[in-house]
């Protein structure tokens, strides 16, 4: 990404804002890589690229409604 040290991404102190360097939403599902190891072609059920996807969603459920 020619950041410094490779960073790709950065979040706010308390973890509510992202932002990214790159476009996970292109590449939630394995089909939608161009190129994937040989070797993970026959294990990998779904792209790493979904956890990030279902972490927020689990944090977003899981925030108690502002009073």
């Amino acid at each position: 990404s020619n950041s410094p040290h490779g960073i790709i991404a950065i979040t706010s102190p308390d973890g509510r804002h992202l932002a990214c360097m790159l476009h996970p939403e292109r590449l939630f599902q394995k089909w939608q890589w161009p190129w994937l190891p040989e070797e993970w072609k026959a294990t990998l059920k779904a792209s790493p690229w979904l956890k990030f996807f279902q972490n927020a969603i689990e944090w977003c459920n899981n925030q108690k409604p502002a009073q």
